[in-house]
Formats: structure tokens, C-alpha cells, sequence
């Protein structure tokens, strides 16, 4: 019979000591993917599961198939509707939160200017103001009976009758499409900031030997070198404007309230209705169908989808033949 030495004996200890060890990791990490699996994963299978579903949320839910994903893209009208408005807020949103903030980034980095801090301060406020005030503040600024626009405006003998600024769809709209920009503005200058803040001063140093004008060193210097971010921004603002709904919906809520109203889903003839609030009215709102919310959510991020690819896949073709010219 064979005997053990000490040395086998220690190589056996010593392994299992690794493998004592090498689990360590493995539970302290364990805690991330249960939440994971548990708050983000399953919800997503579940959500899934009864798109294909007809289901009021008390009833027994009864298998349809693909019935609500039809339904929604080709029998609802609303549906496509919403990703429409949604795709007009966008359309006018993203240029100009990013162009003002690239602007504004750019004014408050300039040694010339006392103060910046302050303006920074002040611009970015009303990112961190809750949606809720928010739409408050603008119902309150644009109501036709007291609004303080209306007021002003009629006070200078500008308008002989005040103006239904969130009773008509043109109106309505470009209301908030205001409203997004002066929230989001702030935000992107921050990042355009700290961008601003990473180009070397030796760069432009060099181009004021050059004499490059201050138009020269921001459309050749500062945009190329912040094109990252830019990047970034708008896909995370394709992103976010699918996420729209707080803001709109209290604005209207609160203007209906204000004219005696019951509620406006959607705003003047639904010209207002983004993606997320067809989700939310459809399926804790007026028709309380879980099935076709559950459908419309995943409609949506089809659309999330295929946009934020078509924006990478454009940003990055422009960025080649910048690069090659």
C-alpha cells in the first residue's frame, strides 16, 4: 500500500484553500445578478409573455398570439400617432439642446466672462426641477384664460384675444417642444463643459499664432474634439425622447383642470400623445388592457431599436469622410 508524504498531504490543502478562495468572488457578486435577474430580466419575459395575452389585470388572461402586436400597427391609430409626435419633439429637440448647449458651453468656458459659474448654475437648474413643476410652470405661463403669457401680451396691446396656446395642436406642440429644450439645455452644457475642459489651451494657443478667428478655433478645434460626446448625446437623446411622458401629461392635466376640464389625454386632437403615454392610458388609463400596453412597450423599443442604430450607424459614416477630408 502506498503511502501519503507530508508534501501530497500540503499540495491537497493548498488546492482546496484556492478553491475556498476562488468562490469568495462568486458570492459577494451573487447579490447583483439575483436583483438583476429579478428586477430587470424577469420583467422583461413577464412583459413579453402577456403581450400575448388579452388581459384586464383581474380576469383570467386569454391567449391571443400575435393579436395585440397587430392590433396596435395596424388597426389602433393611436399607436403610430404617438411615435410620430414623438419623432416631431425629437426632430426639434435634439439640434437644439445640443446646439445651445455646445454654444453656451463654449461662452461660459471664455476667460472673458465674470461670473460663469453663476450662469452655469442658473442654466442647469431646470434639469433637477421635477417634472411635475414643471409642467405646472408652463400650464401656468401658457393657459388661455390666465396665462402669463396671455396677460403680457395683451397688456402691450399685442392681442386683441388671448391665445388657446394648449388647445391648439400647432400650438400645443411647439409648447412642448419648449418646454423639453429649456429642461435639457443645462445638461448637455454641463457635458460639453467638462469636454470644453479636456482640450488642451496649447491648441488654441497655436491657433492664435496662426490667427485663427474665434469662429475657426470652435468649428475646427472644439466641435472635432467633442465629437464623443456628441455622439453620445444624441443616442441617449433618442432614448430619452421615447421616455417622454411626465412633463406633457401633467401640463395638460393641469391646463384641463384650470379650464374646468376632465382630462385631455394626448393634448388637442392626440398632438401631443408621445409613446409612453399611449403605454401608461392604455394600460392603466381608459382601456386598462394590459396585453396591448404590454405590445405597445415593446413596439417601442423596436423603435429605440432600429433609431439608435440609423443615428450610430449615420454618426459614424459622417465621422469618416470628416475624418478623410
Amino acid at each position: 500500500m502506498s503511502k501519503i508524504g507530508p508534501q501530497t498531504q500540503g499540495g491537497k490543502g493548498l488546492k482546496r484553500k484556492l478553491k475556498g478562495r476562488m468562490i469568495w468572488p462568486y458570492i459577494f457578486i451573487l447579490p447583483f445578478f439575483i436583483i438583476y435577474i429579478a428586477f430587470n430580466c424577469y420583467p422583461l419575459i413577464y412583459t413579453f409573455i402577456i403581450s400575448l395575452n388579452d388581459w384586464d389585470g383581474f380576469s383570467q388572461p386569454v391567449s391571443v398570439g400575435l393579436a395585440n402586436y397587430k392590433n396596435i400597427f395596424t388597426e389602433d391609430p393611436y399607436f403610430l400617432k404617438s411615435i410620430g409626435n414623438t419623432l416631431f419633439f425629437m426632430a426639434f429637440d435634439i439640434p437644439i439642446v445640443i446646439i445651445c448647449g455646445l454654444i453656451l458651453a463654449s461662452v461660459f468656458n471664455s476667460k472673458k466672462l465674470k461670473g460663469a459659474g453663476f450662469f452655469r448654475t442658473a442654466v442647469f437648474l431646470p434639469y433637477i426641477t421635477i417634472p411635475v413643476a414643471i409642467g405646472v410652470l408652463f400650464c401656468l405661463l401658457f393657459d388661455w384664460n390666465s396665462g402669463t403669457v396671455n396677460l403680457i401680451l395683451a397688456k402691450l396691446g399685442l392681442i386683441e384675444e388671448h391665445i388657446n396656446f394648449l388647445g391648439v395642436p400647432r400650438l400645443a406642440r411647439m409648447i412642448v417642444v419648449m418646454m423639453i429644450c429649456w429642461k435639457y439645455i443645462g445638461y448637455h452644457m454641463i457635458f460639453f463643459n467638462a469636454g470644453i475642459s479636456g482640450i488642451s489651451v496649447e491648441l488654441y494657443e497655436a491657433a492664435d499664432v496662426d490667427g485663427a478667428s474665434a469662429f475657426v478655433k470652435f468649428t475646427r478645434i472644439t466641435i472635432p474634439l467633442l465629437k464623443p460626446i456628441i455622439e453620445y448625446l444624441v443616442i441617449m437623446n433618442i432614448i430619452w425622447g421615447f421616455q417622454l411622458f411626465d412633463e406633457p401629461k401633467v401640463l395638460f392635466s393641469s391646463w384641463t383642470s384650470s379650464s374646468g376640464g376632465s382630462g385631455l389625454m394626448g393634448g388637442p386632437l392626440k398632438s401631443c400623445l408621445t409613446a409612453i403615454w399611449y403605454i401608461y392610458d392604455t394600460s392603466f388609463g381608459s382601456q386598462m388592457r394590459y396585453g396591448k400596453g404590454a405590445a405597445a412597450a415593446y413596439g417601442t423599443f423596436l423603435f429605440i431599436l432600429i433609431f439608435s442604430l440609423a443615428a450610430f450607424v449615420v454618426m459614424k459614416i459622417i465621422g469618416r469622410k470628416s475624418g478623410e477630408d
